[in-house]
């Protein structure tokens, strides 16, 4: 009775935040669809508890107890205890709905892997975007991934192509800071920060690809050095020399659009190809902002 009680209570507080005027109709479609899986599970998993209690209170009152039927009662025992467990998870999750742009689920992962590896990366619950820090992903002056990288850009790539995230555009998008390429060879190569900041998500880009994302849910740009997270000092700055991934819903599907869209995170300008690198033009006034390679 208690989980009834409490799963009612959530279901009285999530559309009251569906209410709220200051909620785009983006962000509401994100929290049904998480609040309507996150339901529908709980009430597979209490009906499930109230069948194992059945069958334990028969194990329990069995006339003649042998070790064969105490091994089964302390096999449902132990099952009570990890469907319990499962409901007390997917109530925090329901509970949690609305307070991440993509499924809490997916935010928890990418959370545990950006804890797990907090040199390399780290992960914006508000947002839902994950950084990778190139100093640490790239050599100087380089747009291939280190050695100590790759791993992580694989594991990376298993959560995005778990099931839950499967119905999300991933837009990988490079920066660098404001020091411009000096070296004659890597100028060869690039260009400029513009042509750097791409050739590093394409890198991340065929990192994914490598693990299994294909390349109809990806799509790459470059920024250089004209969306900075905080001003660039003499030597520029190693926050500002990143590869940002965004998670947006995939465009051309209703069931993937009322999902969980983190599109006011992500860049709004239209992106390249996943594969494509092409010189740009001479990029815009600041106040209008800069273009992407088309």
């Amino acid at each position: 009775m208690k989980s009834r009680l409490t799963l009612s209570a959530l279901a009285i507080a999530l559309p009251a935040l569906f209410s709220i005027g200051c909620v785009s109709d983006s962000a509401v479609a994100n929290y049904r669809a998480q609040y309507r899986v996150a339901q529908e599970q709980i009430l597979d998993l209490q009906a499930q508890l109230e069948d194992k209690d059945r069958q334990i209170e028969l194990l329990r009152g069995a006339k003649n107890p042998n070790a064969d039927l105490q091994a089964q009662l302390a096999d449902a025992l132990a099952d009570r205890a990890a469907l319990e467990a499962a409901v007390a998870k997917l109530k925090d999750q329901l509970s949690r709905a609305g307070t991440t742009p993509i499924p809490v689920e997916l935010a928890d992962e990418l959370a545990r892997l950006a804890e797990a590896n907090p040199d390399l990366m780290s992960y914006n619950e508000k947002t839902g975007a994950i950084r990778f820090r190139s100093d640490v992903t790239f050599g100087s002056g380089k747009a291939e991934l280190r050695e100590q990288a790759a791993p992580i850009v694989e594991r990376l790539a298993q959560v995005l192509s778990s099931p839950v995230a499967s119905q999300y555009e991933v837009r990988v998008v490079g920066h660098t800071d404001n020091v411009p390429i000096k070296n004659a060879f890597v100028k060869q190569q690039f260009g400029d920060n513009w042509g750097l900041s791409t050739a590093r998500a394409v890198a991340v880009m065929k990192g994914f690809r490598s693990a299994g994302i294909p390349e109809s849910r990806m799509s790459v740009a470059g920024y250089g050095e004209f969306r900075p997270v905080e001003p660039n000092g003499p030597r520029g700055s190693e926050a500002n020399r990143r590869v940002e991934i965004y998670l947006v819903a995939m465009p051309g599907d209703e069931a993937e659009a009322e999902a969980a869209p983190a599109a006011e995170a992500a860049p709004s300008n239209t992106l390249a190809p996943a594969d494509t690198v092409v010189p740009m033009k001479s990029p815009k006034p600041a106040d209008e902002g800069p273009e992407l390679y088309k």
